[in-house]
C-alpha cells in the first residue's frame, strides 16, 4: 500500500527498514559468530518486538485521539450541565404558549424596521419553542436568537442553549453557531474550551475564516495572554488569512493593558503600512486606546504627539481622548496642563466634559491637598447639570480624610444618599474607615464596619487592613475584635499588607519567635516579601537583641531581589550603634554612598549620638 499510494514515502520507509535490518544482523553476528540458528532466533525476536511496539503505538495513538475528542465533548457537556438549574429557571419564567412563541418568532424577524429587538426572556422562549418543533428549525433563525442573548452578556445561557441544540440534533450547528459558542466561552474566560470548539469546527469540515480566528484572539487577550494572541495572528497570516480593524483593535488593547503601548503603536504602524499585504486604516478607538495607554504609563508627551497625528489625519478628539489626557497630566503632576485641556473642551464647545472628566480633576486636586479647589470643581459639575456619582463623592471624602478633616468627610458621606440619592459602596466605607483609623478613632471605624454588614456590603481586604493598621497604631490588641478571623470567614484573602501589619504587631509585642514563624509562613504560601516586610523584621530583631540574625537577613536582601532603602540602612545603623560597632557603621555608610542611597538627618543623628555616648 505504501509503495502504491505514496511512492517517495514508501521507498524511504522500505529502504530504512532494510538498512536497519542489515545493521542489526551485523551487530548480532558479532555476538553469535557462526551460530546461525541463534542469530536468526535473535533477529526473529527483534522483529516481533518491533512489530508489537508498532501495533501498540498505532492502537494507543487511536485511543488517545479518540480520548481527546471525547474529553473535549465531555468537558463542555459537564460544564454546561452545571448551568441547567439556572437556565431552567430562566426558561420557566420565560415560557409562553406555542402560539405566542410563534408570534414572538414572527415579530422578531419581520423586516419592518420599527419592530424592536427581542428581549432576553423572549429570545429564550422563542429558542425553546423552535427547538421542540416537529420539523427541523432554521439554524439561521436560531443563530439570530443566540446572538441576541449574547448581546445581553448572558454567555452562560448561550453555552447551555447550544448544548441543548447539539443534544436535540434536529438542527446542525453552523459555523456561525460555533463562532458564537467560542465567543461566549472567551467572555467567560474559558479559553481552553474555546479551542476545543475550534477542534470540533475543523473536525466537522468547516472552513476557518477571520471571524472565528478574531474571536479566539479576543479570548486570549481577555485572559491577558496577548503574546499567545499575537502568535496566533502571525501564524494565521502565514497561512493566508487577513484581518480587519476589529482584530487589530483587540491586539492593540491587549498590549496597552500589559503596559506595552510602544509595541502596540508599532503594531498600528505595520497595520496601516500594509506590510502584511492588506492595508487597514486605523480608527478613532485604536488611537484612543494608544493615547490612554501612553498616559497610564506617564508618557504624556508621546500621547500629545499621537493626538496631533490624529488631528492631522482628520480625526476629531472626543471626550474619551480628553479624559485620558487629563488623567495622564494629573498623574505626572502637570495639573496646569490638565486645566488647560478642560478649558479647551469647555471653550471649544465641540466636546463637552462628562462626570468622569470632573472626577479626574476632583481626585487629582484632593491628592494634592487642594480640597477647597476640589469642592469648587464639584460644585461646577452640578452647575453644568451633571449629577456627581459615587466616585465623585469618594474622591472628595478622600481629600478631606487626607487633610485629617474626617467630620467633613462624614458630612459628604451622609449627604450622598440623603440629598443626591447615591448609594455608598465599599470604597466609600473604606475611605471613611481609613480616615477614622488615621486619627485613632477605631471605635467609630468599627461602627462603620458593622453598618456595612447590616447593608449587605462585603468589606474587602483593604477595609480590613485599614482597621488592623488602626488598631496597631492606636496601641490596641490586634486580636481583640477577631478581625483576622472575620476576614477569613468573609472569604477575603490575607495579602502582603495584612501580613506586614501582623508581623509588626508581633515584633512590637516582643513575640520574636512568632514573628519569624509568620515570616516563614509568608514565604511558604508563595507571597514575596517586599522591602517593608524586611524592614519590619530587621527592626524587630535589632530591638529584640538579635543583631546577628538581622545582619544575616540584611545581607540576603540583594539575593532576594529587594534593594535596601534609606529606612533599611538607618535601622541597621541604629542596631550597630547600640552594640557599639562603629567600625561596621562606617563600612555600612560607605556602602550606602556606593549604592546611591544618600544618608539623611536620621542617619547622622543616630551616628552622632552613638559617638557621644561612647566618649
Amino acid at each position: 500500500m505504501n509503495l502504491s499510494s505514496g511512492v517517495v514515502t514508501g521507498f524511504l520507509l522500505a529502504a530504512n527498514g532494510l538498512l536497519v535490518l542489515y545493521i542489526t544482523i551485523n551487530l548480532f553476528k558479532l555476538y553469535y559468530g557462526n551460530d546461525w540458528e541463534g542469530l536468526f532466533e535473535a533477529i526473529t525476536g527483534y522483529g516481533l518486538g518491533g512489530s508489537s511496539m508498532a501495533l501498540f503505538g498505532r492502537v494507543g495513538g487511536g485511543i488517545y485521539t479518540k480520548a481527546a475528542d471525547v474529553e473535549a465533548d465531555l468537558s463542555i457537556s459537564i460544564w454546561t450541565q452545571a448551568l441547567n438549574t439556572t437556565i431552567s429557571m430562566n426558561l420557566k419564567h420565560a415560557t409562553t404558549t406555542p402560539f405566542n412563541s410563534f408570534l414572538l418568532h414572527t415579530r422578531f424577524y419581520s423586516r419592518k424596521k420599527h419592530h424592536k429587538s427581542p428581549t432576553f426572556h423572549d429570545a429564550i422562549s422563542s429558542f425553546n419553542h423552535m427547538l421542540h418543533l416537529h420539523h427541523p428549525p432554521n439554524i439561521i433563525h436560531l443563530n439570530k436568537l443566540l446572538a441576541t442573548i449574547a448581546k445581553t452578556k448572558r454567555h452562560n445561557t448561550v453555552v447551555s442553549l447550544i448544548s441543548q441544540l447539539e443534544f436535540k440534533g434536529t438542527a446542525k450547528p453552523s459555523l456561525i453557531t460555533m463562532t458564537i459558542l467560542i465567543n461566549s466561552f472567551s467572555h467567560l474566560g474559558h479559553v481552553g474550551f474555546s479551542f476545543s470548539v475550534l477542534g470540533k469546527v475543523l473536525k466537522r469540515g468547516f472552513v476557518l475564516d477571520r471571524f472565528i480566528l478574531t474571536t479566539l484572539i479576543k479570548g486570549l487577550c481577555f485572559k491577558g495572554r496577548t503574546f499567545e494572541a499575537l502568535n496566533l495572528h502571525d501564524d494565521s497570516l502565514s497561512k493566508g488569512f487577513s484581518f480587519d480593524e476589529v482584530c487589530y483593535g483587540t491586539l492593540i488593547n491587549g498590549l496597552c493593558k500589559m503596559r506595552r503601548t510602544k509595541d502596540a503603536l508599532e503594531l498600528l504602524r505595520k497595520m496601516e503600512s500594509g506590510v502584511w499585504g492588506v492595508y487597514v486604516r486605523p480608527n478613532l478607538i485604536m488611537y484612543n486606546t494608544l493615547v490612554d495607554g501612553f498616559c497610564k504609563e506617564g508618557l504624556v508627551t508621546e500621547a500629545c504627539g499621537l493626538c496631533s497625528e490624529m488631528v492631522a489625519k482628520g480625526f476629531r478628539l472626543d471626550v474619551f481622548t480628553y479624559n485620558s489626557l487629563i488623567h495622564g497630566f494629573c498623574g505626572v503632576g502637570r495639573f496646569q496642563g490638565a486645566v488647560k485641556l478642560l478649558n479647551e473642551m469647555v471653550l471649544g464647545g465641540n466636546v463637552l466634559p462628562d462626570v468622569y472628566t470632573f472626577n479626574i480633576l476632583v481626585d487629582a486636586l484632593c491628592k494634592l491637598g487642594m480640597v477647597l479647589e476640589a469642592k469648587n470643581v464639584f460644585g461646577m459639575m452640578i452647575k453644568r447639570g451633571l449629577m456627581p456619582d459615587v466616585v465623585s463623592h469618594n474622591a472628595l471624602m478622600n481629600g478631606y480624610c487626607l487633610k485629617g478633616n474626617v467630620s467633613a468627610a462624614k458630612c459628604v458621606f451622609d449627604r450622598m444618599l440623603v440629598e443626591r440619592g447615591v448609594l455608598p459602596n465599599v470604597i466609600s466605607y473604606c475611605t471613611l474607615i481609613n480616615g477614622y483609623c488615621k486619627i485613632k478613632m477605631v471605635d467609630e471605624a468599627m461602627a462603620l464596619l458593622m453598618e456595612m454588614h447590616e447593608k449587605n456590603l462585603v468589606p474587602d481586604t483593604v477595609t480590613y487592613n485599614c482597621l488592623l493598621d488602626g488598631l496597631l497604631k492606636s496601641g490596641r490588641n490586634l486580636y481583640e475584635l477577631d478581625l483576622v478571623e472575620a476576614m477569613r470567614a468573609s472569604g477575603q484573602a490575607l495579602d502582603l499588607v495584612t501580613y506586614n501589619i501582623l508581623l509588626d504587631n508581633y515584633l512590637k509585642n516582643e513575640h520574636l519567635d512568632k514573628a519569624i514563624a509568620l515570616f516563614q509562613h509568608i514565604v511558604d504560601v508563595g507571597i514575596s516579601p517586599n522591602i517593608r516586610t524586611y524592614n519590619i523584621l530587621i527592626d524587630g530583631l535589632c530591638k529584640g537583641g538579635r543583631l546577628k540574625a538581622a545582619k544575616e537577613i540584611f545581607q540576603l536582601l540583594s539575593v532576594k531581589g529587594c534593594h535596601p532603602n534609606i529606612r533599611t540602612y538607618n535601622i541597621m545603623i541604629n542596631g550597630l550603634c547600640k552594640e557599639g560597632l562603629l567600625d561596621e557603621v562606617e563600612a555600612l555608610l560607605l556602602e550606602m554612598v556606593d549604592n546611591n542611597c544618600l544618608p539623611n538627618d536620621v542617619t547622622f543623628d543616630t551616628m552622632v549620638r552613638a559617638v557621644l555616648e561612647k566618649e
